[in-house]
């Protein structure tokens, strides 16, 4: 029995994985094809997660439901809290504004904290826009993001460098004289965070970079305890 209950959410799980990843939602037909179960099996899956509004169905197709969206929220409040001493740390290491950054889909990105020096020293900081959407493709944080992903043949060749580099550089993209460095990281239930850095002024690269690395690892680890 309790690996029959354990084989069920499992199987639940997958389904809402795979219903998140599609714009569209899956049909049940669909839905049991790709997780190699009788239809039958995939309805009772679907339903039980209606029943907890994780999914809603919408003629034949299933989607996220509120639910969903609920667990989310709640997630990206964790994280923020965890991520905020990480941030502030990071902005007085290395005389920057900070950013924590997390995908809004498949497509976009969304900052969701930020942190600014404790003393400021020299040149204007950079006023980042929390709660702004944006391009993954436009922004350093939103690059980190994107080299999280398998390598494909439509990547940039700042995802491509990011990839190599183990972290996104990018400048004027997103505010004009900005430049930016971010590290991705995974997170649990979503595309990808990233955290970073941006400032007006001139600063080593690399080294800014090893400290935006190491925050990364430790908000990585903090996410998967």
């Amino acid at each position: 029995m309790l690996m029959a209950t354990l084989q069920g959410l499992d199987r639940g799980l997958r389904a809402l994985d795979l219903i998140s990843l599609t714009g569209d939602g899956l049909t049940v037909a669909d839905l049991a094809a790709q997780l190699e179960i009788d239809r039958a099996v995939a309805y009772r899956i679907v339903q039980t997660l209606e029943e907890h509004a994780l999914v809603s169905r919408q003629g034949k197709r299933v989607r996220l439901g509120a639910g969903a969206a609920t667990l989310a929220g709640r997630f990206r409040h964790q994280l923020v809290v965890a991520a905020q001493p990480v941030l502030q740390e990071l902005a007085d290491d290395t005389g920057t504004s900070a950013f924590l950054t997390v995908a809004h889909g498949a497509r976009e990105c969304v900052p969701v904290a930020g942190a600014q020096p404790t003393v400021q020293d020299g040149p204007v900081q950079v006023g980042y826009r929390i709660g702004g959407r944006h391009p993954l493709e436009k922004g350093a944080n939103g690059v980190a993001i994107l080299a999280l992903q398998p390598p494909s043949p439509d990547d940039s060749e700042e995802v491509v460098r990011s990839r190599e580099l183990g972290y996104s550089v990018t400048s004027g993209q997103l505010q004009q004289g900005a430049t930016g460095i971010a590290v991705g990281f995974g997170v649990p239930g979503a595309v990808g965070a990233s955290i970073g850095v941006v400032a007006m002024h001139d600063f080593d690269i690399e080294a800014v970079a090893a400290r935006v690395r190491l925050a990364a690892s430790r908000l990585e680890e903090l996410g998967n305890t």
